[in-house]
């Protein structure tokens, strides 16, 4: 069936703002491609000694850390305040918590491990 004159000249007045749309997005497009061109140096191009002065050593090694085990899961924790508030909680409580903080399991799940409900795991996180 062919289109109506009607219907051609609204199909045509769609298709320009469309149209327009379209050549703006590629033209801002191609100006963030050229600010970002003359603002940015690729990395491989920079000079030996400024890539140098970017190396850090993390001294992860170093830091001591406490061991608590959850559900036969090792835990480590930083020695700080926290691993000291985590050793004066009841053992359940702390292993909810380092069980749902630290490896991020969700209650479902930890209550599996913990032969619970899912919602006395949820307790005992908010309590």
């Amino acid at each position: 069936m062919k289109p109506t004159s009607f219907e051609t000249a609204i199909r045509l007045q769609f298709d320009t703002p469309v149209k327009r749309v379209i050549d703006c997005t590629v033209k801002d497009y191609q100006r963030e491609l050229d600010r970002r061109s003359r603002r940015e140096v690729l990395f491989c191009e920079l000079p030996e000694i400024v890539v140098q002065s970017f190396a850090i050593e993390d001294e992860y090694d170093l830091i001591e850390k406490i061991s608590f085990v959850a559900c036969g899961i090792e835990i480590l924790v930083q020695k700080s305040e926290l691993s000291k508030a985590l050793e004066k909680l009841p053992e359940i409580k702390r292993n909810v918590l380092l069980l749902s903080y630290f490896e991020e399991l969700s209650d479902q799940t930890i209550a599996e491990l913990m032969d619970v409900t899912r919602n006395g795991i949820y307790k005992r996180r908010q309590l």
